[in-house]
């Protein structure tokens, strides 16, 4: 009702031949699939009987209930949105992949390639390494028909100064993990080895669950949240392979971020503990954005920073005699923060022998933001700003959420990147779907009862 599929026409204009039999309307069967979505029903087999059976549905889609287009139609038409020849990144044919390390209780798997986010960082600071990637057709896609109206309405917060956050998680395929043996292996007595396989998901690997602690076959979903939207709405959606950390996961994501909304300003990004890696802080630093990202607690315990003073493992300085010093402010035109002695607070009641500074003021210690971007962020760690900006993050966590639970992302079991990724961009316009309704405060259901009883009559 609310859905304006108008800026969808001229993506959709180049799918079909301009000559030859009339095409369906690709516009009409996009819309079909949205509602397919929104009412839960999980095959398209049963959703072409159901609108053949209950004609309200195939009008609200936009076909005549007695034109209702097969269940092939609905299969090319996803395939013609795919921009690749294939609906595999990778071929079929290829060797069993191996379970990566498994993490400890609570934690993601070790990162597989030491230093491969420094690599990274470093290959994307040249601008001319940052190309059009593969699926910016989607991409550009979902931001012309869902995201910029959701800018439009004031549902993401404010474009010139946008705070984002950004998660991975995963999600199961439903190719076989075997695959299919092309050798004569078996016939010789070896029932285990190492030769080409074809595999139905060509691009599926094995990676760890950290939330369930288990081992999962399939891909990991990377997603972009608004922090300041009240509806956790997306801006981006990317799939890797299953072993991917997320700390590499984010670095390209990112990259694509920035490069398909120049219409936005980006000024804060919200991160947890997986992405504490510095080369992460100093990219972000290249793009002017503040991170706030949780530290890692294999990165923690004190360090000597300069003289007798050394750090906290959340990065506050430690004077001399074992005592954190107070927050003295931050001056922006050299941007450095500044500590106190701690018996200048007297509410603390620190009890200390030593004569530091003979000034009344007691000692006073910087601390510079390009010295360790990790520890000396623009709003202290620790501190009640710094605890209510990252409150945001969890955002990302509620779209992770509602993509796979409420509109059963978690439940399909696709079989190649095309598909996963059409699923993907369904349950992420859903989300902005539902958040146009509730802006315009729409009963849908009333709404739908009303038209029910208006065919009953």
């Amino acid at each position: 009702w609310l859905t304006d599929l108008s800026p969808a026409i001229s993506h959709f204009a180049g799918l079909y031949a301009s000559s030859g039999r009339p095409a369906r309307d690709p516009v009409a069967l996009f819309r079909s699939l949205l509602l397919m979505r929104v009412l839960k029903v999980k095959s398209l087999d049963v959703w072409v009987k159901l609108m053949r059976s209950f004609p309200l549905w195939a009008v609200l889609s936009g076909f005549p209930p007695d034109d209702v287009p097969g269940v092939g139609t609905f299969y090319g038409f996803t395939a013609r949105l795919w921009p690749g020849d294939s609906p595999h990144v990778n071929l079929k044919v290829r060797r069993c992949r191996k379970k990566p390390k498994k993490g400890k209780k609570g934690q993601k798997a070790p990162v597989s390639s030491p230093g491969v986010v420094q690599r990274l960082v470093d290959h994307f600071v040249d601008e001319k390494n940052v190309k059009p990637g593969a699926y910016d057709s989607l991409h550009l896609f979902f931001k012309d028909v869902f995201v910029l109206p959701s800018a439009r309405l004031g549902l993401l917060g404010d474009p010139k100064v946008l705070s984002v956050a950004g998660d991975g998680t995963s999600v199961r395929t439903g190719g076989s993990r075997y695959g299919k043996s092309l050798c004569d292996c078996r016939k010789r007595g070896i029932f285990r080895c190492d030769c080409l396989r074809r595999f139905s998901d060509a691009d599926a690997s094995w990676g760890w669950d950290s939330y369930r602690e288990v081992f999962f076959y399939g891909r990991s979903l990377y997603f972009f949240t608004a922090v300041d939207s009240p509806h956790d709405l997306p801006l981006y959606l990317n799939f890797f392979y299953a072993q991917r950390h997320d700390s590499v996961c984010f670095v390209p994501a990112w990259v694509d971020l920035v490069r398909l909304y120049p219409e936005f300003s980006f000024s804060r990004c919200l991160l947890d503990s997986a992405h504490d890696a510095y080369p992460i802080y100093r990219l972000l630093r290249l793009y002017g954005v503040e991170a706030f990202i949780d530290l890692n607690e294999r990165n923690g315990g004190n360090v000597v920073y300069q003289d007798d003073i050394s750090l906290s493992p959340h990065g506050i300085p430690v004077c001399s005699g074992a005592h954190i010093m107070a927050y003295g402010g931050y001056c922006y035109d050299r941007m450095r923060h500044k500590w106190r002695c701690p018996k200048s607070r007297k509410s603390w009641g620190v009890l200390c022998d030593r004569n530091c500074s003979s000034s009344s003021y007691g000692r006073v210690f910087y601390t510079y933001e390009a010295d360790n971007l990790r520890f000396f962020s623009r709003v202290p760690r620790g501190s009640s700003a710094w605890k209510t900006v990252y409150k945001g993050r969890t955002s990302v966590e509620r779209t992770n959420k509602r993509a796979k639970c409420d509109y059963l992302l978690e439940d399909k079991k696709r079989r190649s990147t095309r598909d996963w990724f059409v699923e993907g961009l369904l349950a992420a316009s859903c989300l902005h779907m539902d958040a146009w309704a509730q802006h315009a405060s729409l009963d849908v259901e009333a709404l739908f009862l009303g038209w029910m009883a208006d065919l009953a009559a």
